[in-house]
């Protein structure tokens, strides 16, 4: 590439500086300008960082430096706001999840392979070293036969977490609550290391933040097609709020990656830890800003080289999507209550 790839924020809440923090940290990366339905919150970033911010839709696609955009918006809205972006021609990356419906996802990679543009989903969690090492390490056997694999996101939020954005553990758009929201990054890297779930059965309710429609805690009993037997605990009910934890075993030993840390590595032959500790970039147990842009950067990074190399992102709609249909079977089997997002006019 001859210059950078011009990308704009569409939605300019919490994540959103993350966002603008990690495209600063790629050469190959120029933000451009800054979109929300929040003239606020749209000026605020657009000042802090030096570009033009917009709260028209259609006046920010028309920006000509507009290459690609990075979807910040209210789960629920990323397909139709991708969508809207795919048409005009700019390559689409979207926070997690990739949307709160297998028919929203299906929509949003249809869309941009018709157009012939790139599609990723930001979870950054699966470019760290450590669960890259963990996969490699699953992959090569050195675990052995899968015996066990679990994951644990007992994080908290406080009720005014919940109450300063209407549309937080909403049926339409969040999906669902801890499961969808925050434990997505850990589950996404539980079947991403270990391959397809065959059958779930779960439990789901809301234990401390009964003023939501999502669940605030779940359990869910796993078995993967290769055998092996799990648990995903997902809650924002615990507190203060812990580590995310991965667990796995096999006939010749066990890992464990705490945080974005491998903390337990026991195997029979003795073998010394693959990844070297290095700083937590993902906790976000207490404090849902508490998160380093580093995850982000790298998604960044892989994208623009994605769009340069003329290849799929290394997360692409695809991969997403898989996740997100394990999140969705265990709100089936679990009880809760779907619902389709409305179908309003996209907004950011």
């Amino acid at each position: 590439m001859d210059r950078p790839i011009g990308i704009g924020i569409l939605g300019c809440g919490n994540v959103a500086k993350v966002h603008a923090e990690a495209i600063r940290r790629v050469p190959q990366l120029k933000l451009v300008s800054v979109c929300s339905r929040s003239r606020a919150s749209a000026e605020r970033l657009g000042v802090q960082y030096g570009v033009p911010w917009f709260t028209d839709l259609e006046e920010f696609f028309a920006d000509r430096a507009l290459s690609a955009v990075t979807i910040c918006t209210p789960s629920g809205t990323h397909s139709d706001l991708g969508c809207a972006a795919a048409l005009l021609g700019k390559h689409v990356l979207v926070e997690k999840p990739i949307d709160v419906s297998l028919e929203k996802a299906d929509a949003l990679i249809s869309a941009c392979h018709r157009a012939g543009v790139r599609l990723g989903v930001a979870l950054q969690s699966r470019f760290l070293d450590a669960p890259r090492a963990l996969k490699t390490a699953v992959e090569n056997g050195r675990l052995g036969n899968p015996v066990m694999a679990s994951a644990y996101v007992k994080w908290y939020r406080s009720a005014e977490y919940y109450g300063a954005a209407k549309w937080r553990g909403t049926l339409a758009m969040d999906g669902g609550g801890a499961l969808i929201n925050q434990a997505i990054h850990t589950v996404d890297l539980l079947r991403w290391i270990m391959g397809p779930v065959r059958e779930v059965r779960s439990f789901t309710g809301r234990l401390l933040h009964p003023q939501i429609e999502g669940e605030d805690t779940v359990a869910a009993a796993l078995r993967f097609t290769s055998g092996a037997l799990g648990v995903i605990e997902a809650a924002t009910s615990v507190y203060p709020g812990f580590k995310r934890r991965i667990e796995i075993a096999g006939t010749e030993g066990t890992a464990i990656l705490e945080g974005d840390n491998i903390t337990a590595w026991t195997l029979r032959d003795g073998s010394p830890n693959p990844a070297p500790a290095a700083g937590e970039v993902s906790d976000g147990s207490a404090n849902p800003m508490a998160i380093d842009c580093e995850g982000h950067r790298r998604v960044m990074d892989d994208f623009a080289a994605a769009i340069g190399e003329q290849r799929k992102p290394f997360v692409d709609g695809f991969e997403s999507r898989q996740s997100l249909e394990l999140v969705l079977d265990i709100y089936r089997f679990g009880g809760q209550a779907t619902q389709p997002p409305n179908s309003a006019r996209p907004q950011p």
